[in-house]
């Protein structure tokens, strides 16, 4: 592959060329200028002849053509001691071009070098580029805001990660444990396995909860959409997730107020943020509990607020709560139901539709949740 030249090069050329155009555009122009007024002198020579004789050949015309010859060879040895000092100007200045451009280029070796310095375990450093506040001290410090998401992103996943694998060993220990047990004792009756088969097939359904929700995550997370957004009626998405969730046993109070809101974005992450909203209002709540859901719209906004009593939530913990896996209440460990990914989903839903999560705890316990989303585009 052809090798092209380097930016130094390519700055030190272009001064280069611009000085010896200009130079030449300059020497031409007075090129020009001096010998036009050589042309009107001798001119004006010719026809002035002081101390002509009416009779006698007049002098003039002889001493005009002298002055003439002089001056072609004084502009000719101007002209070529003219380009001989623009051909040496012009090649002084290939020197004078190349530590200019060295110097204007130098901030930019900076970053090169310190960014080649950084991977993925010193992604703290920065490129911390200072002098003055120019295009190159820009491109720093939006280089250096870049690398301060990544190290978010990064941490992130990797706190991740970390905390899924927690997630994941425990139900599949109790599922190896209950099995190992069930096997060991020889005098096991039917009654015994089933019950180990019992323990081992649910909490598979728990680490594929689990594992169904991360994948949810990503593909929320991921900002890919699956197609452009579709208009979807948040009433009816409100209405399923009551109906599912709400049963006669589970003796709460239900108050639900719904209104005709259609927001633009995919209806199967719209669907989940939904459920899973009305879901965490009815697990994580206290006997004879009351969950109140409404929704509403407001100019550009449609509100989907989920309201349940609980237990207390410290303000401080509220907004931890949409953290992977984390849970604000001794109930959300104990209950069975809940892999702690409820509401990150619904946050990382709301990102990627442009909308908000808000969590506000209730001073008598229980949450508030509100899912604003964006009603723009739709038809």
């Amino acid at each position: 592959m052809r090798r092209s030249l380097s930016v130094r090069w390519r700055l030190t050329i272009a001064y280069t060329v611009i000085i010896a155009v200009s130079g030449a555009v300059l020497l031409t122009l007075v090129y020009g200028l001096v010998t036009r007024g050589e042309v009107q002198s001798g001119s004006a020579t010719t026809q002035q002849a002081p101390g002509a004789d009416a009779d006698g050949p007049p002098p003039g015309p002889v001493v005009t053509e002298s002055r003439d010859d002089d001056g072609t060879d004084e502009t000719a040895q101007l002209a070529q001691s003219s380009w001989f000092a623009l051909a040496f100007v012009t090649a002084v200045s290939v020197g004078i071009g190349w530590v200019v451009a060295g110097r204007l280029l130098a901030p930019v070796h900076t970053i090169t070098a310190r960014a080649r310095r950084i991977s993925a375990d010193s992604l703290d450093e920065r490129i911390a580029l200072g002098g003055p506040r120019d295009e190159l001290r820009a491109l720093a410090d939006t280089f250096d805001e870049l690398l301060g998401r990544v190290q978010s992103t990064v941490t992130s996943e990797r706190r991740l990660v970390a905390t899924m694998s927690h997630e994941l060993r425990t139900p599949l220990a109790n599922q190896r444990a209950a099995l190992d047990v069930a096997l060991a004792d020889p005098d096991a009756d039917a009654d015994d396995l089933r019950a180990a088969a019992t323990t081992a097939l649910e909490q598979s359904r728990r680490a594929a909860r689990t594992i169904d929700g991360l994948l949810v995550l990503a593909r929320a997370q991921s900002g890919e959409a699956t197609g452009p957004p579709r208009p979807v009626d948040l009433r009816a998405l409100v209405a399923d997730a009551v109906d599912q969730t709400r049963t006669p046993e589970d003796e709460l109070t239900w108050e639900v107020h719904l209104t005709d809101v259609t927001v633009p974005g995919e209806p199967a992450l719209l669907a989940r943020a939904v459920a899973n909203l009305v879901d965490n209002a009815e697990h994580h709540n206290v006997e004879h509990g009351h969950v109140a859901i409404r929704l509403t719209a407001e100019p550009g906004i449609g509100r989907v607020v989920v309201e349940n009593t609980g237990p207390l939530v410290p303000p401080g913990a509220a907004a931890d709560l949409v953290l992977p896996f984390r849970r604000g209440a001794a109930d959300r460990t104990a209950a069975g139901g809940g892999v702690g990914l409820g509401l990150t989903v619904v946050q990382a839903v709301a990102d990627h539709h442009g909308g908000r999560l808000l969590l506000t705890p209730r001073p008598d316990g229980g949450l508030v949740a509100e899912l604003r989303l964006p009603t723009h585009g739709t038809t």
